[in-house]
């Protein structure tokens, strides 16, 4: 079993599927729960290193169903989707029992369940199904440390969006709208078989009035923020870029020079151990030492992300400490300008998921740390 984009052997992707049943088995020891239903397609990733359960974009939920008990794996589909679950995502091979049902009998997963594993009096599941405790809390902590061959998938992701968006940006003109630059980066990022979950591309006034700038027909005269979102294998990551037709003024260079600067402080502060407020509060301090006052308020400043685009969000509130082997972005912005890289935490430093690759760059020397960052395009 070899997947033809990322290599992984059968081997491995076996030991990364036992690892994590092995880590569902203790929670469900502890909660004393019999078996727990995955419908997400989140979970479905995470459980599967890498299966797809989707059918459509805009929805949480799969079109297949897991069922783990400490002992057993079992996916349960329809025929429609049980041929592909069997031959494409090979869950026979993976270690689960396929469980088929006619697609015109609405599936009552209660009854499958107990016909087909057994009575389950103790159910735990990640959404909201009747008779069950739902657990997503639990069972989202457990996605939030990656194994060797998530950073693998990671990193192939994050290589090839790091490539494709600064490949279309380096082609832009004035002139450009910014739904052509969605569509340009759209076709790149499918000949990858990555999928694009969403794009903010804001052209002049929009990239300042608007953090989340939804491409329009809008052209662009000078300056072009471009955020995507994409998604492989499950795992999610997120980069913005800048560019700008001619020399932009002095003053919106160092804007968005000081914006890398606040953003590259965040990563150098987000260490394993540490509590996640520490760069949160480090970015807070810096907008306002560099002039920018409570610039921090207009938008929150990124968290940690894996098989969401923010597995949680950072603020004041939020009560966590970041992992050996965290995924985490974060992406402060000032008005008109944004930066976003997203990066693994390990004791050695952070590990970058997306980076520059023919953008211009920029280094700090934060923290014995050493980092390259895309500076602003000037075409």
């Amino acid at each position: 079993m070899t997947s033809p984009v990322y290599g992984q052997k059968e081997k491995s992707i076996q030991e990364e599927i036992e690892g994590k049943h092995e880590k569902l088995r203790g929670l469900l020891q502890t909660g004393g729960y019999e078996a727990v239903l995955l419908r997400s397609n989140a979970n479905f990733s995470w459980i599967t290193a890498g299966g797809l359960n989707i059918l459509s974009a805009y929805s949480s939920g799969g079109v297949s169903d897991l069922v783990l008990t400490p002992e057993h794996r079992y996916v349960i589909a329809s025929n429609i989707e049980s041929p592909r679950m069997q031959l494409e995502e090979r869950m026979e091979e993976k270690g689960f029992e396929l469980i088929r049902y006619p697609w015109y009998e609405e599936a009552d997963l209660s009854c499958i369940i107990e016909d087909r594993i057994g009575p389950v009096k103790h159910l735990a599941s990640d959404t909201d199904v009747p008779s069950a405790t739902n657990i997503a809390g639990q069972i989202q902590k457990l996605r939030y440390q990656l194994t060797a061959g998530e950073k693998e998938r990671y990193f192939w992701l994050g290589d090839r969006v790091s490539r494709i968006i600064e490949r279309v940006a380096v082609q832009l003109h004035p002139g450009v709208r910014e739904s052509e630059v969605a569509a340009q980066l759209a076709g790149e990022l499918w000949r990858q078989r990555i999928e694009p979950l969403g794009f903010q591309i804001g052209a002049d006034e929009r990239a300042e009035n608007y953090r989340h700038p939804i491409p329009t027909m809008k052209p662009a005269h000078s300056l072009l923020l471009i955020n995507v979102i994409v998604r492989y294998a499950g795992l999610i990551t997120t980069v913005s870029r800048a560019v700008h037709f001619g020399q932009p003024s002095d003053t919106s260079l160092r804007q968005y020079r000081d914006n890398v600067r606040i953003e590259s402080e965040m990563i150098a502060c987000t260490k394993p151990g540490a509590e996640v407020q520490i760069p949160f509060n480090r970015a807070v301090n810096l907008y306002r030492e560099l002039g920018y006052g409570e610039e921090w308020k207009n938008h929150h400043q990124g968290g940690a992300m894996g098989y969401a685009p923010r597995e949680y969000r950072v603020d004041f509130s939020t009560q966590a400490t970041v992992l050996e082997g965290q995924a985490f972005c974060w992406n402060p912005s000032i008005a008109g300008t944004k930066t976003e890289d997203g990066f693994i935490a390990t004791s050695e430093g952070p590990q970058f998921i997306t980076h520059p690759v023919r953008f211009p760059t920029l280094e700090f020397a934060i923290g014995g740390h050493q980092l390259v960052r895309p500076d602003m395009l000037i075409l």
